[in-house]
């Protein structure tokens, strides 16, 4: 086999403990793993495959962490088990690598981090394992990002009872942030230091890591889940109602969950839509999915408009990311694959007509401006000229007839008039998480039903 790294960074691993592998996957591949990890989170709070941790924040109970999840997913499996990692494992280990455990840390905002700690202390039956991290959103000193520190040539340092490295010690290392970007890799040894902070930000910082031995030491992840899961049976799910049990070692400061009852948020798949690479991709010749989302809303909340109509101009092109037609600057379009009626039947599982409505007329309401307004069609973005052949051209008069029948007809021409304001280069906007209370205001009455 090849090895993909230069010896460089196999000196560089030896000598400090950690390796990082900027840009290493694409974004076909991130979306993959996006849409994989998803559907682990949406399965979580409804006894789904593989074992799942939770945690109390201020918002209330979260999911903590996923693991034991590779005989359930082909798309992760094959991530975990086959190809890039696995061939750099086998350079950093001078032989093949043979998975040992993997996990998905979900740290949602106010998340716990965690101590200061070596992994080598936790994982039994093997006494040297190599980990991956793989970052799903942007993992900086806010969001929580690792923490390492030199130190791993020592073998195991001094711990404490709880298993963690004693304060003294960790007082004199020298801690140097890890921040990384969806697409990069970090590679640790097992003996290095490092710790994580909780999550200051209003978004989740996901990331999977994935923790590897050398083929020659055996396959030993069965073995290491059965034992873990007949130790957690046998000690509680907390330390004396302090701190939720989520790793071997007492090093994770999450919060214990009030109750019995765990659950994740109803709203996860929206939200992780907006969370996806997709979203990041650029909409329009000057901004992003997320970018033109979040102005939209601005603009609507600006004005006045209702909260349904503020949540329909904020999500009025979740279509785009439900069915992935975002198309490169310059590309380009050959089909018009309606993102429209995609997005709308897609929020219909959380809001009412209200919001939907606004949300499957948008493209009509291009149409019709175009067909009553003289002005308009010389007021749209290039790309939205391109589109509108394609959405077929300026409305007749039957249809424009047949348009202003539809109650929610005037609401979809104003979200129109919004939408193409709002597309402003660097505009600061409020973030996504500033609107997530609405959102979830207004699927109250429908949970109800």
């Amino acid at each position: 086999m090849t090895s993909p790294l230069r010896s460089v960074d196999v000196e560089t691993f030896r000598r400090d403990g950690w390796l990082v592998i900027p840009s290493a996957l694409g974004k076909p591949q991130l979306g993959e793993l996006d849409a994989a990890v998803g559907r682990l989170e949406q399965g979580a709070g409804n006894e789904g495959p593989g074992l799942h941790h939770f945690e109390q924040t201020d918002a209330g109970a979260v999911l903590a962490r996923s693991e034991d999840f590779v005989p359930h997913d082909e798309t992760l499996r094959a991530f975990v088990c086959r190809g890039l990692i696995v061939e750099v494992l086998a350079a950093l280990f001078g032989e093949p690598a043979v998975l040992f455990k993997e996990k998905i840390n979900y740290k949602h905002p106010g998340g716990g981090g965690f101590a200061p700690h070596q992994d080598a202390s936790a994982y039994r039956f093997v006494d040297h394992h190599i980990s991956c991290m793989v970052p799903l959103d942007p993992a900086t000193p806010a969001s929580g990002c690792l923490y390492v520190a030199q130190g791993f040539q020592a073998g195991q340092l001094a711990t404490d009872q709880r298993g963690r490295i004693e304060e003294s010690t960790a007082a004199l290392l020298d801690w140097r942030p890890v921040p990384l970007e969806p697409g990069d890799l970090l590679f640790f040894d097992s003996y290095t230091p490092h710790y994580s902070d909780s999550n200051t930000t209003d978004r989740p910082r996901r990331a999977a890591y994935l923790t590897y031995n050398a083929a020659s030491l055996g396959d030993h992840r069965r073995r290491y889940y059965d034992d873990k899961q007949e130790e957690f049976s046998r000690a509680g799910g907390d330390f004396a109602g302090e701190r939720v049990r989520i790793s071997i070692s007492d090093d994770f400061l999450g919060r214990p969950v009030s109750g019995e009852t765990h659950t994740t948020d109803p709203l996860d798949p929206l939200l992780a839509a907006y969370r996806s690479p997709i979203a990041n991709q650029m909409y329009d010749e000057t901004v992003t999915e997320l970018e033109h989302a979040l102005q939209t809303a601005a603009l609507a909340r600006a004005e006045g408009a209702t909260p349904e109509l503020i949540a329909a101009s904020l999500l009025h092109d979740v279509g785009h990311l439900v069915v992935d037609d975002v198309t490169p600057n310059g590309a380009e379009r050959v089909e018009d694959r309606r993102h429209e009626a995609a997005g709308a039947s897609f929020l219909s599982q959380w809001f009412g007509p209200e919001v939907t409505s606004p949300v499957a007329r948008h493209v009509a309401a291009k149409r019709y401006l175009c067909a009553v307004d003289a002005s308009y069609l010389s007021e749209l973005s290039p790309a939205s000229v391109r589109s509108l052949h394609l959405q077929g051209g300026p409305m007749t008069e039957a249809e424009i007839t047949e348009f202003e029948r539809d109650v929610h007809h005037r609401a979809a021409v104003q979200l129109r008039r919004w939408d193409d304001r709002a597309k402003v280069q660097g505009l600061e906007v409020p973030a996504f998480g500033e609107y997530q209370d609405l959102l979830r205001s207004l699927t109250t009455g429908r949970d109800r039903q």
